[in-house]
């Protein structure tokens, strides 16, 4: 096996041959386990997912590999969960990481983290069970949903890159989401939104908000592209500062729909033409073909930290094809014949993720 590898740390790099070896051997049904305390273990099955979680302990980390997998019906640990990324862009070599279904999380999950995959239904958090250090971060999602009546909420939680088309967060508190790409949301509480594009414009009609409900939360740094009706609908007041909002006639500070009182907490916002914000999107959906940068007026918008607003400024500026941190498989060439002494040609290049 001819392997290009350029890791950080002999830790990474022993992993990453091990798991170059297993997709190898295995194709891309491998999922690798790795235990402080059982060392690494692989499974290659069809339900090579639920298997290793099974066998999973507290504090271990899973890779998955491309493909699609069928996770365990619920998550009731600790884990630390890597795909290859789901940007198709970024995983010819090893196709996206899909996780089928819904992920379903338990209050046993505190300090679950989950990198690089899309899931294929909603993330879900049990009703009204608190499930608290949870990072979700370059993932896509049909929905996040964590119900509830906040008399055992979870709190903590961070969304970062994600994109994320509809939210639910009753049972959510004193959390951040920190430059996600997002359609709608509603039922918020003590949360704080940073560096977030909200892709919800409804064409003509004022009767529909980008969001239902927030109170005591903290909008900065965000682009709003919502160009008719209400940014958001609802009691409470919330601070709102140095986002992005979309209006035909760019109005006086502050727009409409911010709260029972718009006057509290709204400064340093800007007003442009939707068509003057991004380099290229329309609609209210996320595509692969869309280009989420600011343009060049726009991006003299600056958040309350100094930098560009929207997803690629603040403290977690959007990665392109969101690539996972754990190391890449960017490209792979196997021979389809053995040569002449019976030795098959594999060319694996791998990189390491700065962050």
């Amino acid at each position: 096996m001819k392997t290009k590898l350029c890791f950080k740390s002999i830790s990474m790099l022993f992993l990453g041959i091990l798991l170059l070896s297993a997709q190898s051997f295995f194709a891309q049904k491998v999922v690798a386990l790795h235990s402080p305390t059982n060392g690494v273990q692989y499974f290659n099955d069809d339900y090579s997912f639920q298997t290793a979680y099974t066998a999973a302990i507290a504090g271990d980390t899973i890779y998955l590999p491309g493909g699609t997998n069928i996770p365990p019906a619920k998550f009731e640990k600790q884990l630390t969960i890597f795909g290859a990324g789901y940007h198709p862009d970024a995983t010819d070599a090893t196709y996206p990481t899909k996780i089928s279904g819904n992920v379903t999380l338990s209050e046993e999950a505190d300090g679950f983290y989950l990198e690089g995959v899309e899931i294929t239904g909603q993330l879900l958090y049990d009703n009204n069970e608190s499930i608290n250090d949870v990072t979700i971060k370059r993932c896509k999602m049909v929905s996040l949903y964590i119900g509830g009546d906040r008399t055992n909420p979870s709190e903590n939680n961070n969304f970062i890159e994600n994109v994320i088309p509809n939210i639910t967060a009753d049972n959510l508190l004193n959390s951040m989401f920190l430059n996600n790409i997002l359609i709608k949301t509603g039922f918020l509480r003590s949360l704080v939104f940073l560096n977030n594009i909200f892709l919800y414009s409804y064409p003509s009609n004022n009767s529909y908000e980008v969001i239902y409900y927030a109170n005591n939360c903290m909008f900065k740094n965000n682009v709003f592209l919502q160009e008719n009706g209400n940014i958001c609908e609802g009691l409470g007041t919330s601070t709102w500062a140095n986002n992005i909002f979309c209006h035909p006639n760019q109005v006086a500070d502050p727009p409409s729909g911010l709260g029972t009182d718009p006057t509290i907490g709204a400064e340093g916002n800007y007003y442009m033409l939707r068509a003057d914000v991004l380099v290229n999107q329309t609609g209210s959906t996320f595509s692969y073909d869309h280009d989420y940068h600011l343009q060049a007026t726009a991006a003299l918008n600056l958040g309350d930290d100094g930098l560009e607003t929207g997803i690629y400024g603040g403290f977690y500026p959007w990665k392109e094809f969101s690539i996972p941190i754990n190391p890449h498989i960017s490209s792979k060439t196997i021979s389809p014949t053995t040569d002449i002494n019976g030795m098959i040609q594999v060319d694996i290049n791998v990189h390491a993720q700065d962050e």
